[in-house]
């Protein structure tokens, strides 16, 4: 057993006892649990290959077919998405990187859940416009609704962009479907977008290393998900620190003149070209989508919620076009151009602003890694030390546990 699979394992223990202590450890049943995984939290399955592409070592030393296809109702899908990410083998039965494993481990251990009777994790093409998420979130709820009756409340949990799915389908199902929602826990949602959306367009995602294999960046920027998460309204200066007034991150023409994604360089392969044919849909409908999921909606305000952010990192407010490149990492952009930093930098995990985020919130916010209103409605800021981490940072780990069994109190006292 890896060593990080092993203290997994004691940490959701002493969670456990701590739930025993407070004497929150009813014997009633569990709410469900609808888990949704952000990018990259799905395996992908390659028919063709009868190998998973994505999701273990093969991912890293095995170059593989990543370019996204678009469903077709007359053709079958070559890469199947149907199997949850809990743990990302490196080495096997050595060394993982754990995923949701954590998570899950806490949830079986301190509250007595089960994965697939009522814990299930919504494996699902994280490629894809989240809508089709949407649509798989809703045909998931009927199907809780067969197997525990009409009336029965239920919890999602979501990691970063899958919250915009969340969001989405709060504002377009039904009053009786939003009131089943027991409580929403959100794990590092992206409501404003992320600059890392156009720095994976411009260098790809490799799990390893650039020397190994990963996601190219005509790769990224096949897939619609990449262009749902641009921040819509971004903030553009130049080296000298001027905004650049005419940019319009949803014109392609903008693209092609700031030497943006798919127009990074002048050569363009037969996949460049077939992504560039795609950009201006994909970016309409990345806008019609944003334009779903942005400002307040009340109705999706009455739903319980609790988010997991974090101000342990920089990140960017603003990005830097100059000398005819993009700066979109915090480093790049200390070394190169520290006069701008106070314009461009803030307080964050490394993804996402903290500013901005919790522009509309109305309940309390706590720092406290203890102390949180246990059944109610809040924001937790944490000292977790990525976007990633967020999901598996023990204080998030011993809050959600906590005010699961609260919610569970509740319901059938």
């Amino acid at each position: 057993m890896p060593l990080n699979r092993g203290w997994s394992l004691i940490r959701a223990q002493l969670i456990a006892a701590q739930i025993r202590q407070a004497k929150l450890d009813d014997k009633v049943p569990n709410l469900p649990i609808i888990y949704l995984p952000g990018i990259l939290g799905t395996k992908l399955f390659d028919r063709q290959k009868q190998a998973f592409i994505w999701g273990d070592h093969r991912s890293v030393f095995t170059k593989s077919n990543y370019e996204y296809e678009h469903p077709h109702s007359q053709y079958s899908p070559r890469v199947l998405a149907t199997e949850q990410l809990h743990a990302f083998s490196i080495v096997p039965y050595l060394v993982s990187t754990l995923v949701t494993q954590e998570l899950k481990d806490v949830l079986e251990t301190a509250l007595g859940y089960r994965e697939g009777q009522d814990l299930f994790f919504l494996a699902h093409d994280w490629r894809a416009d989240h809508r089709l998420l949407v649509d798989t979130i809703d045909r998931e709820v009927n199907r809780l609704k067969t197997i525990f009756g009409e009336n029965q409340p239920f919890i999602f949990i979501a990691q970063s962009a899958s919250n915009l799915a969340i969001r989405y389908w709060l504002r377009h199902t039904t009053p009786e479907n939003r009131a089943l929602v027991a409580k929403w826990y959100a794990f590092g949602p992206p409501w404003h977008g992320t600059f890392q959306a156009l720095s994976m367009m411009e260098t790809g995602y490799y799990a390893g290393s650039r020397y190994l294999y990963g996601f190219s960046p005509d790769d990224v920027c096949g897939c619609p998900f990449v262009y749902q998460l641009l921040p819509p309204n971004p903030v553009v200066i130049d080296s000298y620190g001027r905004a650049l007034s005419d940019f319009d991150i949803y014109d392609e023409a903008c693209w092609e003149h700031y030497r943006l994604g798919p127009y990074k360089t002048s050569i363009s392969s037969a996949q460049n070209q077939r992504v560039r044919e795609a950009l201006a849909q994909n970016l309409q409908c990345a806008k019609r989508f944003t334009d779903a999921v942005s400002g307040i909606n009340t109705e999706e305000q009455a739903v319980p919620q609790v988010w997991y952010l974090s101000d342990n990192n920089i990140t960017l407010k603003a990005a830097v076009y100059g000398r005819d490149r993009w700066y979109l990492q915090a480093k790049e952009i200390k070394r190169e151009f520290p006069q701008l930093v106070a314009q461009t930098l803030t307080v964050g995990d490394d993804h996402l602003p903290l500013e901005g985020l919790l522009q509309h919130w109305r309940a309390p916010i706590v720092r406290d890694r203890y102390q949180h209103p246990w059944g109610e409605s809040f924001a937790f800021i944490s000292q977790a030390s990525t976007h990633r981490a967020l999901i598996n940072h023990t204080p998030n780990l011993r809050s959600l546990a906590f005010d699961i069994a609260t919610e569970r109190r509740k319901i059938y006292e």
